[in-house]
């Protein structure tokens, strides 16, 4: 008889398996990532896996839209706490930190494509047009909270942190590359605030 889990249990072990699957991700990528090396990450039964995701790319769907969800929640709300005196730091900061989370959690694999299509091929066809639609919602709404005017600003502003999160895709060959990125973070958000 399967186990009964607990809502925060549940909670617990999806929350598990999203930090375990970006790790992976980071590590492996799609192909080479296997429910058996998630389930041992995590140290529950396959079958408690299964009870939670069809598969490893609906975990990895999960992670993405999760990203998603928190950037719009958590950094959005850092938005509105921002230090009006320290506006080009507090901004660097906040888009700094989420430009390395994509990062970290090896969510920038995605954005080859390959990567995507693999997850993509095990799951409904319309959920890639309305996660593409939800990451661009997510985005022009942190560009958008500055008020700024010009549309084609906005649009330039996110064009601009697209073009970083592209240069994820090889930032494991920039010597310092912590530093390199907050730098270029910090020149777009100062043509922002100009």
């Amino acid at each position: 008889m399967p186990k009964i889990y607990s809502e925060l249990e549940k909670n617990n072990i999806r929350r598990a398996l999203r930090r375990e699957a970006g790790r992976c991700l980071a590590l492996y990528g799609v192909r080479k990532t296997t429910v058996d090396e998630l389930v041992h990450r995590v140290d529950i039964p396959k079958g408690t896996f299964y009870l939670f995701y069809d598969s490893k790319e609906s975990l990895f769907f999960d992670l993405l839209k999760s990203f998603a969800d928190e950037v719009e929640n958590e950094y959005l709300a850092m938005l509105q706490e921002i230090d009006e005196n320290h506006i080009v730091t507090s901004l660097t900061d906040i888009f700094y930190t989420i430009l390395m989370k994509f990062y970290n959690e090896g969510l920038y694999r995605f954005l080859d494509g390959a990567e995507l299509e693999l997850v993509m091929r095990k799951l409904p066809e319309n959920y890639l047009p309305d996660l593409s639609e939800r990451m661009s919602s997510v985005i022009h709404s942190l560009f958008s909270y500055f008020y700024i005017d010009d549309e084609g600003d906005i649009k330039s502003f996110e064009a601009g942190y697209e073009a970083l999160l592209y240069l994820l895709l090889s930032a494991d060959r920039l010597e310092d590359k912590e530093k390199a990125l907050r730098l270029l973070v910090r020149g777009l958000v100062l043509q922002m605030v100009e």
